[in-house]
């Protein structure tokens, strides 16, 4: 059975592909090398989305060589970012929060980028079909947060919540809670734009062939 290849192991992206393409036609295959390039130094806005969009297409490409890309429906990876400005008004890049002092680290974020501050969140989206089609895009959402209380700051990051996730906050769960407002695809600040990957998966015939695997499985 021929199956849409997702390279992340994000339980969210999972989840949310699986709303347009049915669950057992979605296969799970990280990339090899977990080594990304990383944005240090790179502060000008479209350079950061030319190197998210690096980021996806690569883990795309490390995908596709360990599959049978004729006989899937192809291969499916993204990468988000949060991207903030400074007091200076010079972009910061915000992944996931690592290390033994990540709280510290997000709570320098909350308090110094989001307090009543609107961010941006991009996912960069790599889509190659069996025909060796590769499309690339970059999806943007603007996020704008209340002014933040310590009180539930320090509530927030004793949940772990914060680990694993772009810019150190989930908005699909209690990282809600700081949020004010969202201009844009609420999916792609999840992680993964399904409009976006909708609109591309029709084009290439994806959604069709998924539709057409499904009901010959019933």
């Amino acid at each position: 059975m021929s199956q849409l290849i997702l390279g992340s192991q994000s339980p969210q992206r999972r989840m949310l592909l699986q709303q347009i393409v049915p669950p057992d036609l979605i296969a799970i295959r990280p990339p090899l090398d977990s080594e990304e390039e990383g944005f240090e130094g790179i502060n000008n806005r479209d350079e950061i989305l030319n190197q998210l969009s690096r980021i996806a297409l690569t883990k795309c490409d490390d995908v596709a060589q360990q599959v049978q890309l004729e006989q899937s429906l192809g291969v499916i990876t993204a990468d988000t970012i949060v991207l903030a400005k400074s007091a200076d008004a010079s972009y910061a890049v915000l992944g996931k929060p690592r290390g033994e002092s990540w709280r510290e680290t997000v709570r320098t974020w909350f308090l110094d980028y989001y307090s009543g501050n609107t961010h941006e969140v991009i996912t960069a989206v790599c889509i190659l079909t069996p025909d060796g089609r590769r499309t690339t895009g970059t999806v943007s959402s603007r996020v704008t947060f209340h002014p933040v209380d310590q009180q539930l700051l320090d509530w927030y990051l004793s949940t772990d919540e914060p680990l694993g996730k772009a810019g150190g906050y989930g908005i699909q769960a209690s990282g809600s809670l700081f949020v004010q407002s969202i201009e844009g695809s609420l999916t792609n600040v999840i992680g993964l734009p399904l409009e976006w990957v909708w609109e591309t998966l029709s084009k290439r015939g994806v959604i069709n062939a998924a539709q057409s695997a499904s009901s010959s499985e019933k």
